[in-house]
């Protein structure tokens, strides 16, 4: 019987497990795969959550000095990708409870880096400012939910164990966050014809 070749994706995730299974093992040389694999990611989704470049870049050692040191101590993971996700973001929080008052423990809203990624033509850049208009719309929660779907690649399943929700209230967040930005953008390109 034919079984068709695994997915990119599946691929990656059994090559991750593997990984995972490695580092435990105590081969150091993997878990330098996985810090090079996903570093830059990591690095990306923290800086949206904290702007400081300095604290996330120290946040995700820690996340890996940690791994390492608990090693023989932890279990096996479903996708490593979300466990070190999930370990940043606590390691984050962490960060930003002991710097801050008790009142003020939320880490503060970020902005996706939208002009990281465009061609620098007056279309593309006016295409920018609508969207960068449009996601101001947005809660941080909403941001987050979007960033975490459509730009990493979690599931709501996912997205849902990582911001300690349950699924449909993910689900709900998400379907609000993007009606606003469909009516953002509508009247953001109705403004830009008729202007």
């Amino acid at each position: 019987m034919y079984s068709p070749p695994p997915s990119h994706h599946e691929q990656r995730h059994d090559d991750d497990v593997a990984l995972w299974q490695a580092f435990r093992a105590g081969q150091q040389a993997a878990l330098g795969a996985l810090f090079d694999r996903y570093a830059q990611q990591l690095f990306s989704y923290g800086y949206h959550l904290i702007h400081d470049a300095e604290v996330v870049k120290d946040a995700i050692q820690t996340v890996f000095v940690h791994l390492w040191a608990r090693r023989d101590h932890l279990g096996e993971v479903t996708t490593v990708k979300f466990y070190l996700y999930r370990s940043l973001k606590n390691e984050l929080l962490r960060i930003a409870s002991s710097a801050r008052p008790a009142k003020e423990q939320v880490i503060e809203d970020y902005e996706p880096s939208i002009e990281q990624s465009l061609v620098d033509t007056e279309e593309e850049h006016q295409r920018a400012m609508r969207l960068r208009l449009s996601l101001a719309q947005l809660s941080g929660r909403e941001k987050e939910i979007i960033n975490l779907k459509y730009f990493s690649n979690f599931k709501i399943r996912e997205i849902a164990t990582m911001l300690q929700l349950n699924e449909q209230t993910v689900a709900n967040l998400l379907l609000r966050a993007l009606k606003k930005l469909r009516q953002s953008l509508l009247v953001s390109v109705l403004l830009w014809l008729l202007g």
